[in-house]
């Protein structure tokens, strides 16, 4: 690269990723925009990530490597992080190392930021593909701020790899929170939305997100921690400023029945007595907001 610094830089964080890394790389590098540094982590990888890092990075001077040690415990989350702090550019787009990003997707993204300056993130609609590479789904989550801040109130839909965000803003958020392993990206959301930052969506299947057994969002063995992160947060979510009466109704749901597979997920583990203490918990915050939800249905205006 030259000495100016890039507009955008991507992030890619890959553990042992050998089997869909070049597809994903190829992916960013055919980009009609260009203006961006790549910033991959290898996560501890042992299998050939690395040499195939080391190999497109020798060909694009746009793409910097960086190591992780070899940890059994390491995380997406800390692979991300360690991106993250790395990249200098204005603006942050993610891939995964199994995800694909239409040739298109950047352009888009850095010209919608370009044009909205109370846009602190932009991400888009997206397809899932399996590990052929075949399309089965998509994800189109609402494009509107007020409408992604209500989505919020039942967990994050927004795809990881779909976002793009202003670095400054994303920096004043606190970043990529190390201490969580499964939902660093939805907690980053909050807290930029608890900043005021405005959000938006494109309605174009910009990425393609794969789903397959080896993704570290499945890894086996945290149950417990994949169902308290989700619980913690969504009780974050319903403490944003400015939320409706409805949205914060449909919080408390949300967040009794997370508190449920949390409650659950101990008491498979063998923590029977936690998981009863969080069962009760979830049962008696059931009534409150029965409560609550009945008296408004009385008084809201129809």
């Amino acid at each position: 690269m030259s000495g100016a610094l890039p507009k955008l830089s991507i992030l890619m964080t890959v553990c042992n990723g050998e089997r869909y890394l070049r597809e994903a790389l190829d992916a960013l590098l055919g980009q009609t925009y260009r203006d961006f540094e790549l910033v991959a982590v290898n996560n501890g990888s042992t299998d050939t990530t690395g040499d195939i890092l080391s190999d497109y990075a020798a060909r694009d001077g746009r793409i910097r490597v960086l190591t992780n040690p070899v940890d059994p415990e390491g995380t997406f989350t800390k692979g991300i992080a360690t991106a993250f702090a790395a990249a200098t550019g204005e603006y942050v787009a993610v891939n995964d190392a199994d995800d694909n990003s239409a040739p298109e997707r950047l352009a888009r993204q850095v010209a919608y930021l370009d044009a909205h300056p109370d846009a602190v993130l932009v991400a888009s609609h997206y397809e899932t593909i399996d590990e052929t590479g075949a399309v089965f789904g998509e994800g189109c989550p609402p494009t509107g701020h007020d409408e992604i801040l209500a989505a919020y109130m039942h967990g994050n839909p927004i795809a990881h790899s779909s976002v793009m965000y202003r670095r400054d803003a994303a920096v004043q958020a606190g970043g990529y929170d190390p201490a969580l392993t499964f939902a660093s990206d939805y907690n980053l959301q909050l807290n930029m939305a608890a900043q005021g930052g405005r959000f938006s969506v494109l309605p174009e299947k910009l990425v393609q997100i794969r789903v397959h057994a080896a993704q570290t969002s499945l890894l086996p063995g945290k149950a417990v921690i994949r169902t308290r992160e989700p619980f913690d947060l969504l009780c974050k979510a319903g403490r944003l400023p400015g939320l409706s009466l409805d949205n914060r109704v449909a919080n408390a749901k949300a967040v009794t029945k997370a508190q449920l597979r949390y409650a659950a997920a101990l008491w498979m583990a063998g923590r029977k007595s936690d998981g009863w203490r969080e069962a009760v918990a979830a049962f008696l915050r059931k009534p409150l907001y029965s409560l609550a939800f009945s008296g408004y249905q009385l008084i809201r205006p129809s």
